[in-house]
């Protein structure tokens, strides 16, 4: 960590602590957590092969849904999972290659009840898209 804060100070001539306020000011305070959910080995297999069109849900802790991605943006490669993108959050659900879970990381830029909101709601989310 003090190898990138410092690289990221040499580059860009700024103290990462100044680039973090001037993201939280553009965006707003990030809260983020990370949660285990059961699933089967079926359910850890479907949930690598998920396509976007699987997800039928429009709005994500009452933002729209502006992106479903299975695949990385940069470069069309399989993310190995989920990731469900709305105006103030987002999560992404990916199958543990060593337990009976698939992991939920999600993320708010309003509060922690909204992170709350976005929690509950991905876990109904992976399993509609999963039936």
């Amino acid at each position: 960590m003090d190898l990138l804060a410092a690289e990221i100070t040499a580059v860009t001539g700024k103290d990462p602590g100044k680039h973090f306020e001037e993201m939280v000011s553009e965006f707003g305070m990030p809260y983020y957590t990370r949660i285990d959910a059961p699933a089967t080995s079926e359910q850890k297999t479907k949930l690598q092969k998920l396509s976007p069109a699987d997800v039928k849900e429009l709005k994500l802790a009452g933002d729209s849904i502006l992106q479903k991605l299975t695949t990385a943006p940069g470069n069309g490669e399989p993310i190995g999972g989920l990731k469900v993108v709305a105006g103030s959050g987002w999560f992404a659900a990916r199958p543990s290659g060593t337990e009976n879970i698939y992991k939920i990381y999600a993320e708010s830029f309003q509060s922690e009840t909204h992170l709350s909101a976005i929690v509950s709601e991905a876990q109904q989310i992976v399993n509609n898209a999963l039936r």
